[in-house]
Protein backbone atom coordinates (compact mmCIF):
# COMPACT_ATOMS: atom_id res chain seq x y z
CA UNK A 1 0.00 0.00 0.00
CA UNK A 2 1.28 3.43 -0.95
CA UNK A 3 1.52 6.22 1.60
CA UNK A 4 0.21 9.18 -0.39
CA UNK A 5 1.98 11.84 1.69
CA UNK A 6 5.36 10.08 1.42
CA UNK A 7 4.94 9.60 -2.32
CA UNK A 8 4.11 13.26 -2.75
CA UNK A 9 7.20 14.29 -0.80
CA UNK A 10 9.37 11.88 -2.82
CA UNK A 11 7.98 13.27 -6.08
CA UNK A 12 8.65 16.82 -4.92
CA UNK A 13 12.20 15.71 -4.09
CA UNK A 14 12.43 14.34 -7.68
CA UNK A 15 13.04 10.73 -6.65
CA UNK A 16 12.46 8.66 -9.83
CA UNK A 17 11.63 5.47 -7.88
CA UNK A 18 8.59 7.29 -6.44
CA UNK A 19 7.17 7.80 -9.92
CA UNK A 20 7.96 4.19 -10.80
CA UNK A 21 6.11 3.05 -7.70
CA UNK A 22 3.07 5.17 -8.62
CA UNK A 23 3.14 3.87 -12.20
CA UNK A 24 3.37 0.25 -11.05
CA UNK A 25 0.51 0.71 -8.61
CA UNK A 26 -1.90 2.71 -10.75
CA UNK A 27 -1.14 2.04 -14.44
CA UNK A 28 -3.92 -0.56 -14.64
CA UNK A 29 -6.46 1.80 -13.09
CA UNK A 30 -5.51 4.62 -15.45
CA UNK A 31 -5.71 2.27 -18.42
CA UNK A 32 -9.24 1.15 -17.43
CA UNK A 33 -10.52 4.67 -16.85
CA UNK A 34 -9.06 5.97 -20.13
CA UNK A 35 -10.46 3.02 -22.08
CA UNK A 36 -13.94 3.54 -20.62
CA UNK A 37 -13.94 7.21 -21.62
CA UNK A 38 -12.30 6.84 -25.04
CA UNK A 39 -14.37 3.77 -26.01
CA UNK A 40 -11.45 2.41 -27.94
CA UNK A 41 -8.99 -0.42 -27.80
CA UNK A 42 -6.30 1.79 -29.32
CA UNK A 43 -3.35 1.20 -27.01
CA UNK A 44 -1.63 4.29 -28.39
CA UNK A 45 -4.43 6.69 -27.39
CA UNK A 46 -4.78 5.13 -23.94
CA UNK A 47 -1.03 5.08 -23.33
CA UNK A 48 -0.72 8.73 -24.36
CA UNK A 49 -3.38 9.72 -21.84
CA UNK A 50 -1.74 7.73 -19.06
CA UNK A 51 1.72 9.02 -19.93
CA UNK A 52 0.42 12.60 -19.89
CA UNK A 53 -1.08 12.11 -16.43
CA UNK A 54 2.09 10.55 -15.02
CA UNK A 55 4.20 13.28 -16.67
CA UNK A 56 2.04 16.02 -15.14
CA UNK A 57 2.31 14.36 -11.73
CA UNK A 58 6.10 14.31 -12.12
CA UNK A 59 6.22 17.92 -13.35
CA UNK A 60 3.82 19.32 -10.73
CA UNK A 61 3.63 17.01 -7.73
CA UNK A 62 2.51 19.98 -5.61
CA UNK A 63 -0.77 20.00 -7.52
CA UNK A 64 -1.73 16.80 -5.74
CA UNK A 65 -3.02 17.44 -2.21
CA UNK A 66 -3.43 14.32 -0.03
CA UNK A 67 -5.77 16.29 2.24
CA UNK A 68 -8.30 16.65 -0.59
CA UNK A 69 -8.22 13.17 -2.12
CA UNK A 70 -6.26 9.95 -2.23
CA UNK A 71 -3.62 9.57 -4.92
CA UNK A 72 -5.78 6.90 -6.53
CA UNK A 73 -8.76 9.30 -6.77
CA UNK A 74 -6.55 12.16 -7.95
CA UNK A 75 -5.04 10.07 -10.76
CA UNK A 76 -8.39 8.55 -11.78
CA UNK A 77 -9.92 12.03 -12.02
CA UNK A 78 -6.92 13.39 -13.92
CA UNK A 79 -7.00 10.59 -16.50
CA UNK A 80 -10.75 10.93 -16.91
CA UNK A 81 -10.41 14.61 -17.83
CA UNK A 82 -7.37 13.90 -19.99
CA UNK A 83 -9.33 11.20 -21.88
CA UNK A 84 -12.31 13.54 -22.34
CA UNK A 85 -9.96 16.17 -23.80
CA UNK A 86 -8.47 13.51 -26.08
CA UNK A 87 -11.98 12.52 -27.28
CA UNK A 88 -12.75 16.13 -28.12
CA UNK A 89 -9.47 16.51 -29.96
CA UNK A 90 -10.01 13.30 -31.92
CA UNK A 91 -13.51 14.34 -32.94
CA UNK A 92 -12.25 17.79 -34.03
CA UNK A 93 -9.40 16.19 -35.97
CA UNK A 94 -11.69 13.74 -37.73
CA UNK A 95 -14.07 16.58 -38.64
CA UNK A 96 -11.13 18.60 -39.91
CA UNK A 97 -9.77 15.71 -41.95
CA UNK A 98 -13.20 15.20 -43.53
CA UNK A 99 -13.33 18.89 -44.44
CA UNK A 100 -9.77 18.66 -45.67
CA UNK A 101 -10.67 15.74 -47.95
CA UNK A 102 -13.67 17.66 -49.30
CA UNK A 103 -11.42 20.58 -50.20
CA UNK A 104 -8.99 18.32 -52.00
CA UNK A 105 -11.85 16.64 -53.87
CA UNK A 106 -13.27 19.87 -55.25
CA UNK A 107 -12.05 23.19 -56.37
CA UNK A 108 -11.82 25.66 -53.47
CA UNK A 109 -13.22 28.49 -55.56
CA UNK A 110 -16.25 26.39 -56.50
CA UNK A 111 -16.86 25.47 -52.86
CA UNK A 112 -16.73 29.12 -51.80
CA UNK A 113 -18.97 30.15 -54.68
CA UNK A 114 -21.50 27.46 -53.77
CA UNK A 115 -21.47 28.61 -50.15
CA UNK A 116 -22.08 32.22 -51.20
CA UNK A 117 -24.89 31.14 -53.50
CA UNK A 118 -26.50 29.14 -50.70
CA UNK A 119 -26.39 32.21 -48.45
CA UNK A 120 -27.86 34.40 -51.21
CA UNK A 121 -30.63 31.87 -51.85
CA UNK A 122 -31.43 31.70 -48.14
CA UNK A 123 -31.67 35.50 -48.13
CA UNK A 124 -33.95 35.44 -51.20
CA UNK A 125 -36.21 32.93 -49.44
CA UNK A 126 -36.37 35.24 -46.42
CA UNK A 127 -37.57 38.04 -48.71
CA UNK A 128 -40.53 35.98 -49.96
CA UNK A 129 -43.92 37.09 -48.65
CA UNK A 130 -45.66 35.02 -46.00
CA UNK A 131 -46.92 32.28 -46.13
CA UNK A 132 -44.71 31.35 -49.09
CA UNK A 133 -41.56 31.92 -47.03
CA UNK A 134 -42.75 29.57 -44.32
CA UNK A 135 -43.88 26.95 -46.84
CA UNK A 136 -40.50 27.01 -48.62
CA UNK A 137 -38.62 26.82 -45.31
CA UNK A 138 -40.73 23.91 -44.11
CA UNK A 139 -40.48 22.05 -47.43
CA UNK A 140 -36.85 22.53 -48.38
CA UNK A 141 -35.05 23.34 -45.13
CA UNK A 142 -37.06 21.21 -42.71
CA UNK A 143 -37.98 18.42 -45.15
CA UNK A 144 -41.73 18.44 -44.50
CA UNK A 145 -44.17 17.08 -47.07
CA UNK A 146 -47.04 19.17 -48.48
CA UNK A 147 -49.56 17.27 -46.33
CA UNK A 148 -47.61 17.98 -43.15
CA UNK A 149 -47.28 21.65 -44.07
CA UNK A 150 -51.00 21.93 -44.77
CA UNK A 151 -51.81 20.43 -41.37
CA UNK A 152 -49.35 22.69 -39.53
CA UNK A 153 -50.45 25.86 -41.33
CA UNK A 154 -54.17 25.06 -41.55
CA UNK A 155 -54.15 25.30 -45.34
CA UNK A 156 -55.50 22.99 -47.98
CA UNK A 157 -52.85 20.72 -49.55
CA UNK A 158 -53.62 22.24 -52.93
CA UNK A 159 -53.01 25.75 -51.56
CA UNK A 160 -49.65 24.64 -50.20
CA UNK A 161 -48.68 23.16 -53.56
CA UNK A 162 -49.80 26.29 -55.44
CA UNK A 163 -47.92 28.65 -53.12
CA UNK A 164 -44.86 26.44 -53.29
CA UNK A 165 -45.05 26.53 -57.10
CA UNK A 166 -45.31 30.34 -57.08
CA UNK A 167 -42.43 30.68 -54.61
CA UNK A 168 -40.23 28.47 -56.79
CA UNK A 169 -41.10 30.58 -59.83
CA UNK A 170 -40.15 33.75 -57.95
CA UNK A 171 -36.87 32.17 -56.84
CA UNK A 172 -36.17 30.93 -60.37
CA UNK A 173 -36.79 34.46 -61.71
CA UNK A 174 -34.46 35.86 -58.98
CA UNK A 175 -31.81 33.27 -59.91
CA UNK A 176 -31.90 34.14 -63.62
CA UNK A 177 -31.56 37.85 -62.81
CA UNK A 178 -28.67 37.08 -60.47
CA UNK A 179 -26.87 35.02 -63.14
CA UNK A 180 -27.25 37.86 -65.62
CA UNK A 181 -25.92 40.32 -63.07
CA UNK A 182 -29.19 42.26 -62.95
CA UNK A 183 -29.63 41.90 -59.23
Amino acid sequence: MIDDQKIRQALIAREPQALEQVMDAYAGLLWSVAQSVLHTDSAQEIEECAADVFFELWQKPEAYDPAKASLKTYLATAIRYKAIDRCRKLSRDSTFSLRENDIYNENIAEALEREEEAKALKQAVQELPEPEREIVNRRFYQGQKAGEISDMMSLDVRQVQNRLYRAKQRLRHWWVKKQRGEE
